[in-house]
């Protein structure tokens, strides 16, 4: 008599494992001459960042015949900052990023230069065209934001020669996101080296809200992370978070060149955090020729 094996239902995990770190691959900058790391604001998570900056900047002598760095913000420091900035109150009164370099140029040796100003797209001048930039973005709002996403438009320097390393925080959130073109056809090709990634998206086209001004930027007087805070008292730790997870993308990018991920998220709610993986996954909705996109 013929039997049957019974046939055994697939049920699907409710929380799969996620093996696509172990596949993804490397982001690897171009190799230059010359490295500029670009900090834009010294505020809440710039400011957090700003000794990283100079550290990694630092150690990056060994391995480029010229580092420099550059801290950009137009702010002056108020005592609401210093609650939750890494300021002190013999510092009100003087501009964020002035007193941040001041006080890493005297402890270090350093050369910071510190710029009073908004960045804008013309602040960028390249003096020598082998120079690999990194933009670090500490900001919160659209229009510094937009800045920076400009400046990775295929006009405004050498391919692949640009990045846009961006943090922000809410409440009890942040993010950390990496990219270095706002180009699709680039993007075709991030992947053409086996183990290694070349090109990723802007963090302006992973996350366009980032990019479209919020409430507070629309009111006639717009109230920052800072006006926020007293009653946030969670914001205390978020931007140290995200500050340490942006060093820790700066190391691998250019030091341990063991960078894996493009995308973070931090929760503080939960105390959970979950990153995105480099793998060729990433592209399928940003070269598509049915979903262009803008770069302005």
């Amino acid at each position: 008599m013929r039997t049957s094996t019974p046939q055994l239902k697939a049920v699907d995990s409710p929380n799969p494992i996620d093996f696509s770190h172990a596949l993804a691959s490397r982001i690897v900058p171009r190799h230059c001459a010359r490295l500029h790391l670009i900090q834009v604001g010294c505020g809440g998570t710039g400011a957090h960042l700003a000794s990283h900056t100079a550290r990694i900047g630092r150690e990056c002598r060994a391995h480029y015949e010229e580092v420099r760095i550059t801290f950009y913000d137009h702010d002056t420091i108020e005592p609401k900052n210093i609650r939750r900035q890494q300021f002190c109150e013999a510092e009100v009164g003087y501009n964020k990023a002035e007193v941040l370099a001041y006080r890493l140029n005297t402890g270090w040796g350093l050369e910071i230069e510190a710029v009073p100003h908004k960045f804008t797209t013309k602040s960028l001048t390249f003096s020598h065209n082998d120079t690999l930039t990194i933009l670090l973005g500490c900001v919160d709002n659209a229009a510094a934001r937009k800045a920076l996403h400009r400046a990775l438009t295929p006009s405004s320097f050498s391919p692949g020669q640009t990045w846009w390393l961006d943090a922000g925080c809410t409440y009890a959130q942040a993010q950390v996101l990496i990219g270095n073109t706002t180009d699709p056809d680039r993007l075709r090709h991030s992947f053409d080296l086996p183990g290694i990634c070349q090109s990723l998206p802007s963090p302006g086209w992973l996350h366009p809200e980032l990019l479209s001004p919020s409430k507070d930027d629309l009111m006639p007087t717009r109230q920052t992370c800072a006006d926020r805070a007293p009653n946030e008292p969670q914001s205390l730790t978020i931007n140290a978070l995200a500050a340490a997870h942006m060093a820790d993308y700066l190391l691998r990018l250019l030091l341990t060149h063991d960078l894996r991920r493009y995308a973070t998220y931090l929760d503080m709610n939960t105390g959970s955090v979950r990153s995105l993986a480099t793998t060729d996954k990433l592209l399928d909705s940003f070269v598509s020729p049915s979903d262009p996109r803008g770069t302005n």
